[in-house]
């Protein structure tokens, strides 16, 4: 797969979300989860069909990625996710 944008060292938060899961009757419900800076590189990489958007923490503890039809889709999720803008990607 070819890289088409990236970003590297991006400064985000990650956390706060609640629990979503099933809990039993009057179970207490967990706190969520905390609160923490992240240092990410971020990839779009064309896989042939669409695009994955690739991320990882330079710590290693967050990574992941997922899938989209468009590197404009791939752009908003990373929006969404960590509050990228349109103008922080470097392009091939």
């Amino acid at each position: 797969m070819a890289a088409v944008e990236w970003i590297e060292g991006f400064q985000s938060t990650v956390g706060g979300e609640p629990h979503t899961g099933w809990l039993p009757l009057n179970a207490a419900v967990p706190l969520p989860t905390p609160v923490r800076s992240v240092e990410l590189d971020l990839t779009i990489e064309a896989d042939g069909d669409g695009f994955l958007l690739i991320f990882e923490s330079r710590d290693g503890t967050v990574r992941g990625d997922s899938w989209h039809s468009t590197v404009a889709d791939a752009r908003d999720a990373a929006k969404r996710y960590f509050g990228v803008s349109t103008e922080a990607w470097s392009r091939t």
